[in-house]
């Protein structure tokens, strides 16, 4: 080997070192062989993008920024350094905004650096932050188009649906090959019930991207929320394809009801998949299966056994068994609708299809308060931080106690908290006035619930599980709903046809839950006087 190969063998060599040190979390020894490469050969941009991550990484923002810089400048087409700094500190957020700032320092007119620092705020939950930055980009660089997109999506989890329609109709003028901003103009203006325009952007999402599984999915929200349920549910079955469900054969997938004729003999698992509230809703179809003659079986979170005891025409609730039971079809619940071909017209007899065990709605009925009208209250989701987008969507649909501080003033009126997760602990010490009576530490399942509810004269509810086993209980029910609704409340209307004794209390502007809990105030006051 030539000296000229010795030497290559070396830098290499020595380029492994420092990156493994690097991704090892050792820095400074990581930052020793990098500057020791680069004393050899100045120019050597691998040598100083390892040097600056491992300065920046030791929290040195101010000294890493240069030489970060130096390599961005260097490497036009790559990503800016700070989001392999964004990769490699992952858990310390502070850290890489630190550098973020202190990149834009030295670059102020860097659009991707800009850029790349409005992602990095968005990813991490700071909009109102991430807007400010991709307003400033685009007012310093309009040309550059994945900003408008970025923008959009800032824009619509901060409430502004036309300027996030405006950003997204812009980014697809400048690149109309890019399915994602087609997509997310589809989701915008859905929120805003332009329900022609959003299917028209999803379709041109999807012939852009025609095997996407999320593209097909957003689409069939929209025809969801339009009310267009029989065109919906074949793109629906794409969520499947997104790998969130148990390893079972796709073959045995439970076709069309009504290719299959009678189901007599034959075993079905209806199987449970992320959120509870769908389960519950869809729950009401498992008779209609028995009814056909199949032997039916239910996989459901150990939460939801003994409630599901009570449903008709269930042979048999399993949780998590070791093995699975022979079957002859499989279907999550939410495909439910899909296999009956649901329309708006045919949805399943609702009136009541779940119920409390007699004697544990007994003993539940002397831990809760007697007299006044009793009505239960949940306010808060469930924030599933593994679904991407979902925490943000959960903050939307949920308040804190304060919030529902006008309910105190409804005279007679014994609050009981539903309430379950994190924000139950408000319920220790409620915002004075409120009073609110809160049982549910002792509730173990959905069954205990079941049997609190069963006791109560109405449930106040935001968009989560309760407002389903409240419905399918038959109790009233007043859902205080977002602004960007979930598609199974439908658009336009204060009913549910999914449950009849609903009412349906939606935000008018995002955000504002105050004239929300006002109406809810009166109509409480209203089912008292009756």
């Amino acid at each position: 080997m030539g000296h000229s190969g010795a030497a290559q063998a070396f830098r290499a060599a020595s380029l492994r070192g420092a990156l493994h040190d690097l991704t090892a979390g050792r820095f400074a020894t990581a930052e020793r062989s990098a500057w020791r490469l680069a004393a050899i050969d100045p120019g050597d941009m691998e040598a100083t993008l390892i040097a600056g991550l491992a300065v920046a990484a030791q929290g040195d923002a101010r000294r890493a920024a240069p030489l970060l810089q130096r390599v961005a400048t260097a490497r036009p087409d790559f990503a800016h350094p700070c989001r392999e700094l964004q990769q490699l500190r992952a858990s310390a957020p502070a850290l890489v905004a630190a550098q973020f700032r202190a990149c834009r320092a030295l670059a102020p007119d860097d659009p991707k650096l800009s850029y790349s620092y409005a992602d990095f705020l968005f990813e991490s939950g700071s909009l109102a932050a991430a807007a400010a930055v991709l307003r400033c980009l685009l007012d310093r660089a309009p040309w550059f188009g994945p900003a408008y997109n970025l923008y959009g999506m800032a824009l619509i989890d901060l409430g502004d649906m036309a300027g996030a329609i405006a950003a997204f109709r812009e980014a697809a003028a400048r690149d109309p090959q890019q399915a994602a901003t087609w997509a997310n103009l589809g989701i915008a203006l859905k929120i805003e019930g332009e329900f022609d325009a959003a299917i028209a952007a999803h379709n041109q999402a999807v012939a852009l991207a025609p095997d996407d599984a999320q593209i097909r999915l957003n689409r069939a929200v929209a025809l969801l929320r339009a009310g267009r349920m029989t065109e919906a549910w074949p793109d629906y079955e794409a969520r499947l394809r997104l790998g969130r469900g148990p390893a079972l054969p796709v073959a045995q997938l439970l076709p069309d009801i009504d290719s299959l004729g009678s189901l007599r003999g034959r075993a079905i698992l209806a199987w449970h998949e992320e959120g509870f509230g769908d389960t519950l809703q869809f729950c009401r179809y498992l008779p209609l299966l028995a009814a056909r003659g199949a032997r039916v079986v239910a996989l459901v979170p150990p939460e939801l056994v003994r409630l599901f005891a009570t449903l008709d025409g269930v042979a048999e609730v399993l949780s998590a068994p070791a093995a699975l039971p022979a079957f002859d079809w499989h279907i999550p619940f939410f495909s439910l609708p899909r296999a009956f071909a649901t329309a708006l017209h045919s949805i399943p007899d609702s009136a009541r299809y779940l119920s409390a065990a007699p004697g544990r709605a007994e003993a539940w009925a002397a831990r809760l308060p007697q007299g006044g009208l009793r009505a239960g209250l949940c306010w808060a989701g469930q924030a599933r931080p593994w679904l991407p987008g979902f925490s943000a969507l959960d903050a939307r649909r949920s308040m804190n106690l304060t919030t529902l501080l006008p309910l105190a003033e409804v005279p007679g009126l014994n609050l009981i908290s539903l309430q379950k997760g994190p924000a139950a602990a408000e319920a220790a010490a409620p915002p004075r006035p409120l009073v609110l009576h809160d049982p549910m530490p002792a509730a173990t399942d959905f069954a205990d619930t079941a049997a609190i509810i069963a006791n109560l004269d109405i449930v106040i509810s935001v968009d989560t599980a309760v407002a389903h086993l409240a419905g399918a209980l038959g109790k009233p029910v007043l859902l205080l709903d977002r602004y960007d609704a979930c598609w199974r409340w439908l658009a336009g209307r204060q009913d549910s046809p999914w449950y009849p004794r609903m009412r349906i209390l939606r935000q008018d502007v995002p955000g504002d839950w105050t004239p929300v809990i006002e109406r809810a105030a009166a109509l409480l006051a209203a089912f008292r006087a009756v």
